[in-house]
């Protein structure tokens, strides 16, 4: 049996224990690199020669994917696909896989909890006592009942369906906007178009993947016509909203506040306005985070790179309509 040559491209992680686990059970025979590259340092070499590469935030662009003679999948710690061109690797016939599942429990766990916070205002007033102070925290009010507000769920997939959930449990009215969603697709939520959800939601969360329709996605006038009390969370990719924007309206009090786990840019700059707002939480892209997701994640993205070694298709192909057949 040929010896494969496994690249991680980029990580977080100390080690890479969990993924030499995995590929030694498999019985294959693995080189397994860690590279540590991004397209500004040393990328195109370490994946020369490459027949699968592990990703987890670098970009893997046309360009760089030209190059990847031996390729045959590129496998996503995550479930955002974003940092890949899914055409160049369709017409190149190596197929993009990710792990859609790995996180549904936890980002669904943070958004609640990001609704929690900006309702009971619990953020503020904890700054409130650790400045020795007690009673209300001006410029707080008093909150109002969940069980009487409405949530505006944007994208339906398994996270969001998730996130309803979690929210009618709390007793929350559930609106949901996804083009691709069929009546039914979650109990009690009702399908709606996007301003209709902008206009009667008291919190609008975001659950969508970054493509070409959904860039921008909410921007200044969105933003405009949600109700001036009304509070915007993302979970799910910086570009999805209009960053300035958002400052804007945030800054301005046409919107009462946010919550964000993802930038337009990140890490941020210390400089970006954002930061300097008091009305709005960020956590840093860490929603999916957790000992079981983690682990999770690591060991089914490199079962995939392990089904495709053997001539199967991943479990999760996201270029399907891309895909050709290899030349090669």
């Amino acid at each position: 049996m040929s010896r494969f040559r496994v690249v991680i491209t980029d990580f977080t992680e100390p080690s890479h224990e969990v993924e030499r686990e995995v590929f030694a059970r498999s019985g294959i025979d693995i080189e397994l690199v860690g590279a540590h590259a991004s397209r500004e340092l040393g990328l195109r070499a370490a994946t020369a020669g490459a027949h699968a590469l592990l990703v987890q935030f670098a970009t893997i662009d046309a360009d760089l994917i030209a190059t990847l003679h031996d390729c045959r999948v590129i496998s996503r710690y995550g479930v955002g696909v974003d940092m890949v061109d899914l055409d160049a690797a369709g017409a190149a016939g190596i197929p993009v896989s990710n792990v859609p599942d790995f996180c549904i429990d936890e980002v669904s766990t943070q958004t609640i909890g990001f609704l929690i916070d900006l309702n009971r205002r619990t953020i503020q007033l904890d700054r409130h006592v650790h400045e020795k102070r007690w009673g209300a925290a001006p410029p707080v009010t008093a909150p109002r009942r969940l069980n009487c507000q409405t949530l505006g769920v944007i994208g339906l997939g398994a996270i969001g369906r998730e996130v309803a959930r979690k929210a009618q449990a709390l007793g929350l009215t559930v609106l949901a906007h996804d083009p691709f969603a069929q009546p039914g697709a979650s109990s009690g939520v009702e399908l709606v178009t996007l301003s209709e959800l902008l206009a009667r939601s008291d919190f609008v969360t975001l659950h969508c993947p970054l493509n070409s329709a959904t860039r921008g996605l909410i921007g200044p006038a969105e933003l405009s016509s949600m109700k001036p009390t009304a509070y915007l969370l993302n979970l799910s990719r910086g570009p999805v909203v209009d960053q300035a924007a958002l400052v804007e309206a945030l800054g301005s009090g046409r919107l009462a506040g946010a919550a964000l786990d993802v930038l337009e840019a990140e890490p941020p700059d210390p400089d970006d306005p954002l930061l300097a707002l008091d009305n709005v939480i960020i956590t840093p892209h860490s929603s999916s985070w957790s000992v079981e997701s983690s682990l999770q994640l690591r060991r089914d993205a490199a079962q995939n790179v392990i089904a495709v070694l053997f001539g199967a298709p991943p479990r999760s192909v996201v270029n399907g309509p891309q895909l050709r057949p290899r030349s090669r």
